[in-house]
């Protein structure tokens, strides 16, 4: 008897263990019967502080990210108020950084981002606005994290594009998203951080 009740608590540990896991998300291939999951990749944007930020200043750090414009009329603002929910809800982890990539390129200057930011009052170092030296800086980072955009004069703002929060772990993988727009989908979202910061991951 002693020897099952050993065996059920060791499977309910695993399996609890186990449900404290995200999956990995996005695209994969097989090599060497290994496999490999596509990353965040590299790139080089600017801040709303004009300081240069690239992919590697994410290793070893958890990240949400979010597309957006600043003259959104529609769900950027939903979507501005749940991160920054989350930012307030994880204000004492200093090593989750929020990144929200701007989609006008044309419109959000530098010097508009940081009006934007300091409109919206962030004061959190690590909550970034990055915005591109062209165009294509910013919109060829969506299909890794699994979004889109598409400029359309009758969509609202003129930017057609989804609003996702995305968290990426130490590793740049894609672990988890949430409709940025939905109060019950940030609050799943909210859960699943804290599952990812109290994983053990090894770097």
């Amino acid at each position: 008897m002693k020897t099952f009740y050993f065996y059920f608590f060791l499977l309910f540990a695993l399996q609890s263990c186990k449900e404290k896991s995200l999956p990995i998300l996005g695209n994969y291939t097989i090599e060497n019967n290994d496999t490999i999951f596509s990353k965040i990749p590299d790139f080089q944007l600017l801040t709303q502080d004009s300081l240069e930020f690239n992919a590697q200043m994410l290793d070893g750090k958890i990240h949400l990210a979010a597309f957006f414009f600043t003259s959104c009329p529609t769900i950027c603002p939903k979507v501005m108020r749940n991160m920054m929910r989350i930012e307030d809800k994880f204000s004492e982890q200093k090593d989750i950084l929020y990144l929200c990539y701007s989609l006008d390129f044309k419109k959000d200057s530098i010097p508009r981002l940081k009006e934007y930011s300091n409109k919206l009052g962030i004061e959190n170092a690590n909550f970034l606005f990055l915005q591109g030296k062209q165009k294509e800086d910013i919109r060829s980072l969506m299909n890794a994290y699994m979004s889109i955009a598409v400029d359309d004069p009758d969509s609202p703002g003129g930017i057609n594009h989804s609003g996702w929060i995305l968290l990426v772990d130490k590793k740049r993988h894609l672990r988890s998203y949430c409709l940025g727009t939905d109060e019950k989908e940030t609050d799943r979202l909210i859960k699943d951080i804290q599952i990812l910061l109290d994983e053990v991951v090894k770097i």
